[in-house]
């Protein structure tokens, strides 16, 4: 079916080759022409590059990751555009500690000074939100070979969050301890909260591909019950699997 013009309407884009190792996507959110809309955004373990642009309003900021659902007002004509980095591949762009930036909101300027300022003053004159994402693509630097950090992190990925520590201490080659400090300063999550993250987003994607057949999912997902499986739905989301699928 058509979607409503009148609300907003997300896509995502795949990144260039050159930076899928750093990107997990590019996405759109197209404005829609209702007064004001309520949008849920879910926790993701990632960490996004935000450019708004509305009537009265133009702005550029970083999204640090998130440990809770947040509900934004999106206004009435108002475009989004991002960049979404994988977890642990965000600080290297932006140089800072990934635990300063929890839950967190500031500047893209704040950080990478006259270059966000010149990025802005572009992305504001793009005549198109495609084009908005290639100037988003443009801006991120090519990183160097993974480390072994960031290689342990993917390998979590992958594994939808289904580790133990013990595991993904092992894989970057650190006491778990180590790994817990490091991996608090580069995503900005601990490694058990990141993976608690990991394991809902397969639940919400297993969700909503199978909607009303619930039997197998918490095991399929790792969960240990049904129940642990709705407590960490609603966590994360604020409802159950039921009510979220009810809309």
């Amino acid at each position: 079916m058509p979607s409503n013009p009148e609300f907003p309407v997300y896509f995502e884009v795949q990144p260039p080759p050159h930076l899928a190792g750093s990107l997990e996507c590019l996405w759109i959110m197209r404005p829609g022409w209702a007064p004001a809309v309520t949008h849920r955004v879910f926790p993701d373990g990632c960490a996004d590059i935000l450019f708004t642009a509305g009537p009265c309003r133009r702005s550029l900021q970083l999204v640090g990751p998130m440990t809770r659902f947040q509900d934004f007002q999106i206004p009435s004509r108002q475009l989004l555009v991002g960049a979404r980095f994988h977890p642990g591949m965000w600080v290297p762009q932006i140089d800072t500690s990934g635990s300063l930036l929890t839950d967190q909101m500031p500047l893209l300027e704040d950080f990478w000074g006259q270059r966000a300022r010149t990025l802005l003053s572009r992305l504001a004159e793009a005549t198109t939100p495609e084009r908005c994402i290639s100037l988003l693509a443009e801006s991120i630097r090519n990183g160097h070979a993974p480390t072994a950090l960031q290689r342990a992190l993917a390998w979590m990925r992958v594994r939808h969050g289904s580790v133990s520590l013990d595991e993904i201490a092992n894989q970057a080659g650190f006491s778990p301890r180590q790994f817990r400090r490091l991996c608090l300063q580069q995503t900005g999550l601990s490694p058990k909260l990141l993976a608690r993250i990991q394991r809902f987003r397969l639940a919400l994607s297993q969700v909503r591909a199978n909607a009303g057949r619930h039997a197998h999912l918490a095991a399929d997902c790792g969960y240990f019950d049904q129940s642990h499986l709705i407590s960490e739905f609603q966590r994360f989301s604020g409802r159950t699997p039921a009510d979220f699928l009810a809309g």
